[in-house]
Parts: structure tokens; C-alpha cells; sequence
């Protein structure tokens, strides 16, 4: 968002024109646009002058479970509120399996999103 860079290549130009007016913030595909080989160039000379950065693609490793949840959430300084998304996380999952480890079991169906308990003055008179 702070680097600024004058593109020389026209299809580069253009695919930034593009990409600032339809997705200024999100993430998008190559394949939205029409024209390929200029969609191609203008990525490659976005990503090298650091005007855009790539989308990292989460993999697991064998044998490992990898689960990915999105909400929205503001931290406070004396709680987290959820914004948009879900809690519980297990309430909008529907999926044939099952888990079998007990121990990460219990990790999901706990409470994320905790709230500190407002500590109480206890005024003691003698």
C-alpha cells in the first residue's frame, strides 16, 4: 500500500488500473481477467516492484490435520469480541468424519473467545 512504483509496461499499467478499482483490498484470481498473457506480465512486474503480494497457500503435511477458521474479532483491552464469523467453531461444521484424538478434540470444542470477569471491590469495614 505505501510503495509506489511507475509501472513501464502498458499491460502492467492496466492490470493494476484493474485490480486497484475491483479488488483493492482482497484477494483475486488470474483467471477473472480477459486478457491472459496481460494479466501474466502485469502480476510479474507488480510482484517484483512489491506494488502486490502473493496469496500464501496453506498445505498440510501428511499425516498432520489442518483446520482454517475466518471471523472477524476487535481485541479490546479487557476482552475479544466477535464481529462476524461463528463461535462456537464446531456449531457450523458438517462433515462425515469424525475426530479421533481426544486431546484435539477438546482444543476445538473449547472457548476460543474468552472475557476477563470485571474484578470486584470488596470494601472490608472493621
Amino acid at each position: 500500500m505505501d510503495v509506489q512504483y511507475i509501472l513501464k509496461s502498458k499491460h502492467a499499467r492496466a492490470f493494476l488500473t484493474i485490480v486497484n478499482k475491483k479488488y483493492p483490498t482482497l484477494p483475486f484470481s488470474i483467471r477473472g481477467f480477459e486478457d491472459a498473457v496481460g494479466t501474466k506480465v502485469g502480476v510479474k512486474e507488480c510482484v517484483d516492484h512489491e506494488l502486490l503480494d502473493p496469496y500464501p497457500v496453506m498445505t498440510e503435511k501428511s499425516g498432520e490435520f489442518c483446520a482454517q477458521f475466518k471471523c472477524t474479532v476487535a481485541v479490546q483491552p479487557k476482552s475479544t469480541v466477535i464481529l462476524a464469523g461463528g463461535n462456537p467453531l464446531t456449531d457450523k461444521l458438517d462433515t462425515d468424519n469424525t475426530l479421533a484424538d481426544a486431546e484435539l478434540k477438546a482444543v476445538i470444542d473449547g472457548e476460543f473467545w474468552k472475557r476477563e470477569e470485571k474484578k470486584k471491590a470488596k470494601d472490608e469495614k472493621a
